[in-house]
């Protein structure tokens, strides 16, 4: 209605008009234009109300995260699905009633503490501190708000106080930590062959009649998705610095007024022996250690190799291979008291005992490196970079709010935004709501696309912020629907599906066949060098298997029964759509409790007690939700 009356309503009548709407919200007041519309409730449990919006954000979050997950080899019908609706609200319900109890019970997060969690996240730092510009990217990249991640945040923090508090109240027994350990340390001798999808796809035939069968019982899979192609502007910091110059003053000014930006610290090159103490230890224990080391401190400085020493006495394995060699130190990237030590020292020097929470450090001073200023010239295209952006920043500010309301006040076209700022309208390649390439490969920007306003209405979009540094806006040029495709259409994809699922089975079956003749007593190597398979054998330190292909593997072996002494287990299992894997298990190696560090089984102990905290965090949210009393509307999902 309001569209209509802006394009025709002119004059003394299009004043009377909305003279007329003027005095209704005077005299009655705006919000009773609104009366009637209540809320939509999607869920309910107990008397807590879910509403559409809420649900629909839940749905928002729980679709982006499988895409950035899984990418384009996400099925997009999946989202539309009863199934996944299902599970967004049935997740939603037990999250809300979860942090309803908490709350309840009296369980916070202080601002402070949710501050402090957030800036003792590493990946929010930069050079070793809290930065916020990074933090606020971070968040706005995955899709959130700085408020949405806090509160989820927050939430997630009272969660952990109750597990916390669970764990603390356990007690586990050393018996526990040794049977764990013979578990978490174990070696299994095996190896494994691969039978693949392709090689099982050569000769097969689709019939015509399995064809049609195929599209008439499953019509709703063969379709053309709905998709559009879209005119835009684009306001990007990056386009605006490529056209700005930088005078050489401003090069100048700038590195005269930042010396300490274009420092190169200095750094130290160090090696250590660690003699492991926990933080908690009885102080007689604590003694003992510190005597130890200070006996390792006078042989160092005695001419005893201190390689020699590392290897045979350091409880840090990584470094003792080393002779004890750490590398280069930088401010900031070791605990304080080691860092103190080190930055102290002279080089050659041998440190008396530094105690940390990891126990104490015997340090040798290998090598100092002084901090140096970097000459103009070297620092030249950085800083003319830094002041290109700078400037940019500051127009792209600028430019912004004139975009947003050209593109609003002139909602029938975008070529008077792109007058006032000097770009040209850009037409996008067709995409559909689920995926798209160039500027349709963002989310907001399909979503913007196939909303009312644009699909609908025919108006430019409200601006897209595709991140901290581009704007788009959007409106639409053309519009596809849906279009079911006919049997000719669909026979490419229905032959490769047919093709692929007959492919599959004989691949399977093929595995089990041959599992089966390795357990009736046929030669291991014997097969497969008769079927050309290659026998690979798999790495026997877990901390080794870096393939995707090994750890895969290693899933299926180490989930197998263990065999009797002399005993050979075969088995085989799918691995992978487009993999079957066969295996022979040899034996198992249990890992030996008498060598784990005091640090293994302190780190065995916290992982027992985490899983207990979660177990009975998982057991009272079902008890939660059994005794809830939980009514989903399906027809409003």
């Amino acid at each position: 209605m309001l569209i209509t009356i802006r394009e025709k309503a002119s004059g003394v009548i299009g004043w009377t008009v909305a003279g007329v709407i003027i005095l209704v919200f005077a005299v009655w007041g705006i919000g009773s234009y609104f009366e009637g519309v209540s809320e939509i409730i999607v869920a309910t449990a107990d008397k807590i109300e879910i509403n559409q919006q809420t649900y629909q954000q839940a749905m928002s979050d729980r679709r982006r995260r499988l895409v950035q997950m899984m990418g384009r080899n996400v099925d997009a019908e999946l989202f539309s699905s009863t199934a996944f609706k299902r599970q967004v609200v049935e997740e939603l319900i037990d999250t809300t009633l979860q942090n309803e109890t908490l709350h309840a019970s009296g369980f916070r997060i202080s601002d402070a503490q949710l501050a402090a969690l957030i800036q003792n996240t590493a990946v929010f730092h930069t050079d070793g501190q809290f930065d916020p510009d990074r933090y606020e990217l971070l968040v706005q990249n995955a899709g959130m708000t700085i408020q949405g991640y806090e509160s989820y945040q927050r939430q997630q923090g009272v969660v952990d106080q109750l597990v916390r508090g669970l764990e603390q109240s356990a007690i586990v027994s050393g018996n526990s930590i040794d049977k764990a350990w013979k578990l978490l340390d174990q070696r299994r001798i095996a190896s494994y062959t691969t039978l693949e999808f392709d090689n099982f796809l050569d000769d097969i035939q689709v019939s015509e009649a399995a064809i049609e069968k195929e599209y008439q019982s499953n019509l709703d899979r063969y379709f053309e998705p709905a998709s559009i192609q879209v005119d835009y502007l684009k306001l990007s910091v990056e386009d605006l610095g490529a056209k700005l110059y930088v005078d050489e003053a401003d090069i100048l000014r700038m590195y005269e007024d930042n010396p300490d930006r274009y420092r190169q610290p200095g750094s130290r090159s160090v090696s250590h022996i660690l003699l492991s103490v926990s933080p908690d230890a009885a102080d007689t224990q604590i003694d003992q250690v510190r005597q130890s080391a200070s006996e390792i401190v006078t042989r160092a400085r005695g001419g005893e190799s201190f390689a020699s020493l590392a290897e045979v006495n350091s409880d840090d394995k990584g470094s003792a291979k080393r002779g004890g060699e750490l590398g280069v130190i930088r401010p900031g990237t070791m605990v304080k008291p080691f860092e103190d030590a080190v930055f102290a020292m002279v080089e050659g020097e041998i440190s008396e005992p530094v105690r940390t929470q990891y126990g104490f450090h015997v340090i040798r001073l290998d090598r100092i490196t002084e901090s140096t200023v970097q000459s103009l010239d070297r620092v030249r295209s950085e800083i003319e970079a830094e002041v290109r952006r700078l400037r940019a920043e500051e127009q792209f500010n600028e430019l912004a709010e004139i975009l947003g309301s050209t593109v609003f006040e002139q909602p029938d076209s975008l070529e008077p935004a792109a007058d006032h700022l000097g770009v040209k309208v850009i037409r996008s390649e067709w995409f559909t709501q689920d995926a798209g390439t160039g500027i349709a490969e963002f989310q907001g920007v399909r979503d913007a696309a196939f909303g009312n306003e644009v699909l609908i209405d025919g108006l430019n979009s409200e601006l897209i912020e595709i991140d901290q540094d581009n704007l788009v806006a959007v409106r639409k040029v053309d519009y596809r629907a849906r279009r079911q495709l006919d049997l000719d259409e669909a026979r490419p994809e229905l032959e490769k599906k047919l093709r692929a699922v007959e492919a599959s089975d004989r691949m399977e079956k093929a595995g089990e066949d041959l599992v089966a003749r390795l357990k009736s007593g046929a030669d291991w190597d014997e097969l497969l060098t008769a079927h050309k398979l290659a026998r690979v054998r798999l790495p026997e330190a877990t901390e080794t298997l870096l393939e995707p292909l090994e750890q895969a593997v290693a899933r299926v072996v180490y989930a197998a029964l263990v065999p009797l002494s002399g005993q050979i287990i075969y088995g085989g299992e799918r691995i992978s759509p487009a993999r079957y894997a066969i295996y022979r298990l040899e034996r198992v190696e249990f890992g030996d409790p008498a060598n784990a560090s005091k640090e293994d089984r302190l780190g065995v102990e916290n992982v027992l007690l985490s899983r207990w905290g979660g177990e009975i965090v998982i057991g009272w949210r079902q008890g939660l939700r059994q005794v809830a009393k939980v009514q989903i509307h399906e027809e409003l999902l």
